[in-house]
């Protein structure tokens, strides 16, 4: 797949200039006559050349910039007046230069403002058109293959739970055993540990969950984490919520990639840990900030796929919150940094 993906951004200019090259070519060859410019004459060349430049840019800027920035994140009022000024600015600047300056430059005749501009709103509006349906097309396929990604990685997570219900069942049989041996520290280990499969296997497969219940799955993976650490290291990580979290529901497994990082890369046995994890509700708005001193070389890290769960999650709020979250990253020379938002919804909605 990713062979296929970078063969097609590859081939894909190339198929594009040669698309380019073969229509001004037509046109170079069967156009004799452009508004007032005439090929026998020699006064039609530069103008084509100029007037091509222009359809080139407003076919590139709306299909690559303004479709994929604004149309994809659902702000749709905001794309379609930035696309009509475009579209009247290409417009303009060509008939005003070519009424303006080409025509006292290279042609003879004359010709009114207003025809010189119904020609170039006729000739723009199907280079338009075709830019919309590159745009748009391309914007469905990429959407489409993302959608597919996470379905197919959904796939594979529920086939992986075969495993984890026989670890769930032994995990119960262990805590039972430590709690007859009296051994509290095993069975709250198990305890926590058999929380967070629980939540996994039979909590997580919805496409939303109550706000309170991944925050709870949180502070189980958080204790645990602080349970294997020295205490010297553990109290150096700070963890707090603030706020109302009550009758709100987020999408699973969403936060826990950000904090799964932080004690991945933070943890440092030649340097004291500087952890920190905040979790704020404001309103409906949800806003997780993390930070950790950085780690070249984390224990037990394997370096071909560090940092894939960032990109996952990143593909999920893209998917799952377009235009309803913001998140910022900030890979300093010493420290790890993360703000991220996300508008949650109340639970009856």
């Amino acid at each position: 797949m990713l062979k296929e993906i970078k063969l097609n951004a590859k081939i894909e200019p190339i198929i594009h200039f040669l698309i380019w090259v073969s229509f001004f070519i037509i046109i170079w060859l069967q156009v004799r006559t452009l508004g007032a410019f005439r090929k026998q004459d020699g006064s039609i060349y530069f103008p084509m050349v100029w007037s091509t430049c222009l359809s080139i840019m407003l076919f590139y800027f709306n299909a690559l910039y303004l479709i994929p920035h604004f149309f994809s994140k659902q702000r749709y009022k905001l794309y379609i007046a930035l696309l009509i000024a475009l579209y009247v600015g290409v417009v303009l600047a060509n008939s005003l230069l070519d009424h303006l300056y080409l025509i006292s430059l290279f042609s003879s005749e004359k010709e009114s403002f207003v025809s010189d501009v119904l020609l170039n709103i006729q000739t723009k509006t199907f280079i338009l058109s075709l830019s919309l349906a590159y745009g748009l097309g391309k914007n469905w396929v990429i959407s489409n293959k993302l959608q597919q990604k996470l379905a197919s990685d959904k796939l594979k997570y529920l086939k992986a739970q075969i495993n984890p219900h026989f670890l769930f069942n032994t995990l119960n049989m262990a805590f039972a055993s430590a709690v007859k041996s009296n051994d509290e520290t095993t069975a709250d280990i198990i305890e926590k540990l058999s929380g967070l499969l629980r939540y996994v296997l039979y909590e997580s497969n919805e496409d939303k969950v109550i706000l309170e219940k991944e925050l709870h799955y949180i502070d189980n993976f958080i204790n645990l984490q602080l349970q294997r650490l020295s205490s010297e290291i553990a109290n150096r990580v700070k963890y707090d919520v603030n706020g109302n979290y009550q009758n709100l529901k987020i999408a699973p497994m969403i936060l826990i990639p950000f904090i799964e990082n932080v004690f991945k890369h933070g943890i440092m046995l030649s340097k004291k840990a500087e952890i920190s994890i905040s979790i704020t509700l404001i309103n409906d708005t949800l806003i997780l900030e993390t930070k950790n001193l950085k780690n070249n070389s984390p224990v037990g890290t394997d370096k071909e796929y560090s940092g894939i769960g960032m990109k996952n999650v990143k593909e999920r709020l893209l998917l799952l919150y377009p235009n309803q979250h913001k998140v910022e990253i900030n890979n300093g020379e010493h420290f790890f940094q993360v703000h991220l938002e996300i508008q949650l919804k109340p639970t009856q909605l």
